[in-house]
């Protein structure tokens, strides 16, 4: 297991997904639906897209150590699946905001023009414009249901006498 200053490096690690993933999602999703904020937002999103992926990594490889360490209980383990599913969605997001700052980013297509021709294909721009505003609502979705499942197995007993 994994620490930082006596505490787990999960514990520590996990506070970065919960603020950096909503985040990260909100801001795609208003870049996916306002083209007049994509100037200003295109590189910020997308390096928060990454941001956020990496450390939804880096805290689930750091709770698997964690859950190594720990009795094997169902409370444990459900968070783990839900971690699990959260660092696939987060990498996901963050595979599907690039692409759509690839497509439609209005400084990076400027200074890229082979990109020139993919912003004219509207079908794929309105693909990508769904798709990361879908895995944007399901990312803060699964940042609150692991959340509440990592909550759930650390405080269950908390009042048992």
């Amino acid at each position: 297991m994994l620490e930082f200053v006596g505490l787990p490096t999960h514990i520590l690690l996990l506070h970065a997904v919960v603020v950096l993933s909503p985040l990260a999602a909100v801001g795609g999703i208003l870049y996916a639906v306002v083209p007049r904020w994509r100037r200003a937002t295109e590189l910020t999103v997308a390096v928060l897209g990454i941001v956020s992926a990496g450390f939804a990594v880096l805290t689930a490889s750091a709770g698997e150590r964690l859950e190594e360490a720990l009795p094997a209980e169902p409370l444990i383990r459900a968070h783990a699946e839900q971690g699990d599913l959260l660092k696939a969605v987060a990498v996901v997001f963050a595979g599907l905001l690039v692409l759509l700052v690839l497509a439609t980013g209005p400084w990076l297509t400027r200074r890229l023009p082979r990109l020139d021709r993919v912003r004219t294909l509207l079908w794929l721009r309105v693909v990508l414009q769904v798709l990361t505003v879908l895995a944007g609502v399901f990312l803060v979705y699964q940042t609150v249901v692991t959340g509440h499942s990592g909550a759930a197995a650390t405080w269950s007993d908390w009042r048992k006498d």
